[in-house]
């Protein structure tokens, strides 16, 4: 049996426009550890959100395609499953922490019917057996008068409640694999922190695997074995979170690490910050696109550079101006992939 729960190769992504297809995510390829947190970071833009969208299948209709690629499911090519096998897995065998907790949740409905929706639905559950259901894991996101809200609107609740709520319905069923898209956006700094630790605990008890995205370092620091860098569509870097953080090997995220504020900084100084924005999917280049974002003439990037094993688990993509080419040679055992 295979230590990984979930394997993507080669995944390609885009979107019908009307200027032609466009690829937003172009051939990416990570696996996810059974009772591991694996972290992708990346500014917007980069695919973070379309990759998590692809896995389960819930791409903007009818313009977004899986191109090419595998997502193996325990073993099962979720590219290839029909909408009725989609809608089994999710909820029930994938979790999905959507990024707005104000539209992830129907304002129309209350909070425990939504929380019902998916133990009727999965578990077969009754009416009241779902709403009984639904006041203990309130209960187990940490939601005070966990028996009132269960029958109040979202709009009566925090943000931070609101987002609790959101997590208890993703977990609802006990997933193998939860999916946070940015679970922390929009939220202060301490309930940021008490969604994290209540994510960890409950990965941790249910013996769960995740995938977290985001784009605060500080977070995958705090919360991920793994970590995928993704830069406009592709993977530039990936690594256990501790060599990543270590010894980081592409400009792009040498430059994400820099931006980090630390307590040695003197007083006043400037923020480093990466120069330039992420090019619009339309100007995308076939070869380097952080050498585009650079400046480098569009004409000399037309080969896309390999990804490659630097050192033991930890992948690069191979670009000459993003990685120390002295580096490199000096390592006859890495690996082309």
């Amino acid at each position: 049996m295979s230590e990984n729960l979930l394997e993507i190769k080669n995944l390609v992504t885009g979107f019908e426009t009307e200027a032609g297809l466009m690829k937003a995510v172009d051939g990416i390829s990570f696996n996810v550890p059974k009772g591991k947190c694996v972290g992708i970071v990346g500014e917007s833009g980069c695919g973070k959100s379309v990759t998590a969208m692809s896995i389960v299948k819930l791409l903007p209709q009818p313009m977004g395609k899986i191109l090419g690629g595998e997502i193996l499911f325990k073993g099962q090519d979720l590219v290839q499953a029909s909408p009725q096998m989609m809608q089994s897995i999710r909820g029930k065998h994938i979790g999905v922490i959507f990024q707005e907790p104000m539209t992830a949740l129907n304002p129309v409905h209350t909070i425990g019917r939504q929380i019902s929706e998916s133990l009727i639905l999965h578990r077969g559950y009754s009416v009241k057996e779902a709403y009984n259901a639904s006041i203990e894991l309130l209960k187990r996101v940490k939601i005070p008068a966990p028996e009132q809200r269960v029958n109040e609107y979202p709009h009566q609740l925090s943000g931070g409640m609101r987002q609790r709520v959101v997590i208890a319905i993703a977990l609802a069923c006990h997933p193998e694999l939860i999916i946070a898209d940015e679970p922390t956006t929009a939220l202060d700094v301490t309930v940021q922190a008490q969604i994290l630790d209540l994510l960890k605990e409950l990965q941790e008890e249910m013996g769960s695997s995740s995938i977290l995205i985001t784009h605060d370092l500080g977070v995958i620091a705090q919360s991920c074995d793994e970590v995928v860098v993704m830069y406009a569509g592709r993977i530039v870097e990936k690594a256990p979170v501790q060599e990543l953080f270590s010894n980081p090997q592409h400009a792009y995220t040498k430059g994400l690490l820099n931006s980090i504020p630390r307590l040695d900084t003197p007083h006043k100084s400037k923020l480093p910050t990466i120069p330039g924005h992420v090019a619009p999917i339309s100007e995308f280049v076939q070869g380097c696109r952080f050498c585009q974002r650079m400046g480098h003439p569009v004409e000399e990037l037309t080969i896309c550079p390999e990804l490659i094993e630097f050192a033991p688990n930890h992948y690069i993509q191979a670009c000459e101006r993003c990685t120390s080419l002295d580096e490199l040679s000096s390592h006859p055992e890495i690996n082309y992939i």
